[in-house]
């Protein structure tokens, strides 16, 4: 009996691990981090920032993370820089910028802020995305529709993928690429692809081979988040955030949510502007439903980011003449309270926290 009880645990094992996301490659995207070096880097250091792209005024606001306090603006290299996007490299200490006017990514010190280099790649810098133990970042370029894969470690372009017209052959000449991101193992990146107002693309990919894995239909102007074994996807236009599983896009459950966009996550919740209808839904993502929404002080709030602790919001409201971005206290049971607010540059766009 004994054995034959210890087989059935061995095979209940085995089946539940076929649920898994396959295993990757190992990641050596940060195995040169000894620790005394780890004591600068991310998660383990004392940087704790939030940052916004100011598209119009061509330079990028640091704030403290942990006071909200402005800490340093930086104007980017290029006369009529429009920045868009940031992302942050743990590995490499450096965070990226998109520049969507110059076809191009810089990059700075995260802790230092000073320039470091910049990356040439396609026209019209937008969404991206970066994943350490992957060693990559993934940059959509919506003007020349494509989506850059940059090399962590060398800083180069690993290739430009085009849009998926033969694995996705009904796409018409309205598609483009749109958001971006990557698995928190690094084994898959997604992308949306934007095709016309009411209908967007979920498309996954290898990040080894870079080879198209499946893809999902979702409403119109689709952004997306992995948080734990989901993957979250705001459709603005269909008013409804679905949830997949990030191992293989099936569907999990649909939100309700009017004009959901913008989205970021702390451990228990999930957050996501209203950008239409000037508000914030916070989702508990135990349970996949909307606990408490409120009403913004400014219009349009588009991007979000939480801060390490995953106590404080931070908010951008985007527009031609927009300058605000608004930091809110995070409560324990997931309600907000706004802590205060901050002229930023010109129309606020991209966030970003480490």
């Amino acid at each position: 009996m004994k054995k034959i009880f210890l087989v059935l645990v061995f095979s209940a094992f085995i089946f539940n691990s076929c649920e898994k996301e396959p295993v990757e490659r190992e990641s050596n995207a940060l195995e040169n981090l000894d620790t005394e070096a780890n004591g600068k880097f991310g998660y383990y250091g004392n940087n704790n920032y939030f940052l916004v792209a100011n598209r119009g005024a061509s330079t990028v606001s640091i704030f403290n993370g942990r006071t909200t306090e402005f800490v340093e603006e930086i104007t980017l290299p290029d006369e009529g820089a429009q920045p868009t996007y940031l992302a942050y490299s743990r590995y490499n200490n450096s965070f990226y910028v998109g520049d969507f006017t110059n076809r191009k990514l810089v990059y700075y010190d995260a802790s230092s802020f000073e320039f470091q280099g910049e990356i040439e790649i396609e026209e019209g810098a937008f969404h991206m995305w970066i994943n350490d133990y992957a060693g990559q970042l993934w940059v959509n370029n919506i003007v020349s529709k494509s989506t850059s894969v940059i090399d962590l470690r060398t800083n180069t372009v690993l290739q430009n993928l085009p849009l998926p017209n033969d694995e996705i052959p009904e796409l018409t000449e309205n598609a483009v690429q749109h958001d971006v991101t990557i698995s928190p193992s690094g084994y898959a990146a997604y992308v949306t692809v934007l095709d016309g107002p009411d209908k967007s693309y979920v498309v996954m990919y290898n990040t080894r081979t870079l080879e198209y894995i499946k893809h999902e239909v979702v409403g119109g102007d689709a952004h997306l988040l992995p948080v734990g074994g989901k993957l979250y996807v705001p459709a603005q236009n269909a008013n409804t955030l679905t949830v997949f599983s990030r191992f293989n896009l099936r569907k999990l459950g649909e939100i309700p949510f009017s004009s959901t966009h913008g989205i970021s996550n702390n451990r228990r919740f999930v957050f996501t502007t209203g950008i239409a209808d000037n508000k914030i839904g916070v989702i508990d993502r135990f349970r996949n439903k909307v606990i408490s929404e409120i009403d913004t002080d400014f219009n349009t709030p588009h991007n979000l980011a939480v801060n390490r602790r995953g106590d404080i919001l931070f908010l951008a409201h985007s527009g031609g003449s927009a300058t605000k971005v608004v930091f809110y206290k995070i409560r324990r049971n997931g309600m907000l309270k706004k802590l205060s607010d901050f002229d930023s540059g010109l129309n606020p766009f991209g966030v970003l926290s480490y």
